[in-house]
């Protein structure tokens, strides 16, 4: 079992490792659905083989060099309209915790949850939520960041890893306590009603945020500057001509 977080109340507290899983999100809503988990439970794999990205796409963890987490939590105070804050809580978080790692390129949020230092994505996120109403209720965060893998399959556009980004000594142990003690503040600020808060934090993390950048949408390539995200998580893109474009997940891609 994995040392226990110092920097944080009650996420990670309670951590289960495996060495193999094939998908710790899996694992998450398997253990949910046969207990009642303590709030704030890891699930850790040292090597996960049919990790879930978003739309079903899959994350690969080279054994022992990655972090696969997902974290059970209950944002039972969160409306289902407002679940992208939940997503914005998260992503703030892992950025928080990579500004600490001494990267030597910028390292941004890639619309909606991808992280990306400089043009190379390191790392991904996938919430799962249940229902209760018009409430979220138990929610599996699930996080995928490469550390210290060197080697990475072609079919991949722009893999990297923080180890290949940095001269700085990592310690997996010891991202994974910060990344507990930063999703806990921000969490807690969300149950606080503070949400608004985090939106103009978020925006001026997108990777992209307000330069002309290529995209793809409707078959055709375009030209435009992202300039925020909508309140039920849109991104909000401007074309030349000063129209302003809103689009759903998978509605629109960036050209690399």
């Amino acid at each position: 079992m994995p040392k226990q977080s110092d920097n944080s109340l009650f996420i990670g507290k309670v951590a289960i490792r495996h060495k193999r899983l094939d998908s710790t999100n899996r694992y998450a809503f398997d253990f949910l659905s046969k207990s009642l988990p303590t709030e704030g439970t890891a699930i850790i794999a040292d090597e996960q083989w049919a990790g879930r990205g978003q739309k079903g796409n899959n994350w690969l963890s080279e054994a022992g060099q990655n972090i696969a987490l997902s974290l059970i939590l209950r944002p039972k105070f969160l409306l289902v309209k407002e679940q992208f804050l939940w997503n914005m809580a998260i992503s703030l978080a892992v950025h928080e915790v990579l500004t600490n790692c001494q990267l030597q390129l910028p390292h941004y949020i890639k619309w909606p949850n991808d992280i990306y230092v400089g043009n190379f994505k390191v790392g991904g996120i996938l919430i799962e939520s249940q229902l209760r109403g018009s409430y979220l209720d138990w929610s599996v965060v699930g996080i995928g960041l490469n550390v210290f893998q060197k080697s990475f399959s072609p079919k991949l556009p722009n893999p990297s890893s923080l180890a290949l980004l940095t001269e700085k000594k990592l310690n997996m142990d010891s991202i994974l306590s910060q990344l507990y003690a930063a999703i806990e503040r921000l969490y807690l600020k969300l149950r606080q009603g503070r949400g608004q808060e985090l939106w103009p934090l978020y925006e001026s993390k997108l990777w992209r945020y307000k330069k002309w950048s290529k995209f793809k949408w409707q078959e055709k390539e375009h030209e435009g500057r992202i300039w925020g995200v909508a309140p039920n998580g849109q991104l909000k893109i401007i074309d030349r001509k000063g129209q302003l474009h809103l689009f759903n997940f998978k509605e629109v891609q960036y050209i690399l």
